[in-house]
């Protein structure tokens, strides 16, 4: 008799480790079918972009001989990943709003030896491509000024998004990069 209560209390024992078991198995399919959703899935083809992106800006913050850190920008459509294409949003330390699609390494990305924020960084990149195209175009100051305007900016229908709509103390192109940023001729 004492044997079929041992045999008895392994077989509830069994039972009972069972159900928690499933149980414990029914609790992590349900939060990897919650997270593991569609629209929970980030876009791993853009943030793997924009790891890209930051790591030549990284590259090109440290190589002295270019100035591709001021000139090198994000080509994705949506760096918030927010499924709206080539918006504008805000980026940076001081929340500088720009194209989805024109994010430069001076907003994502600090770099010490163009200064210590955005701001910084964009008076000396502007600065730096002026004198660039000054040097290019021998002292030419509208040809410097279209030179800079195209490399920044654009040309033509490349910007998606139009940076006019951004209020002119907001504007960081109008700011650092505007029609007279080399000066007037």
């Amino acid at each position: 008799m004492f044997q079929v209560n041992k045999k008895g209390q392994m077989s509830l024992e069994m039972v009972i480790g069972l159900i928690i078991l499933l149980v414990v198995a029914g609790v992590v399919i349900s939060l990897l079918l919650h997270y593991l959703s569609p629209e929970r899935m980030p876009s791993t083809q853009e943030q793997m972009a924009i790891r890209d992106f930051k790591q030549n800006c990284e590259k090109y913050c440290k190589d002295t001989s270019t100035l591709n850190y001021c000139r090198y920008y994000f080509e994705g459509n949506d760096w918030d990943g927010n499924g709206m294409k080539n918006e504008i949003v805000e980026i940076g330390d001081q929340k500088w709003k720009t194209c989805e699609d024109r994010i430069y390494c001076f907003f994502a990305v600090p770099c010490d030896r163009f200064g210590n924020s955005a701001t910084e960084i964009m008076k000396r990149c502007s600065h730096l491509l002026c004198q660039n195209y000054l040097d290019k175009y021998e002292g030419n100051v509208t040809l410097a000024n279209n030179a800079t305007l195209k490399e920044i900016k654009g040309s033509g229908d490349t910007l998606k998004c139009n940076l006019s709509i951004i209020g002119d103390t907001e504007n960081w192109h109008k700011k650092f990069f505007g029609e007279h940023v080399c000066g007037t001729s």
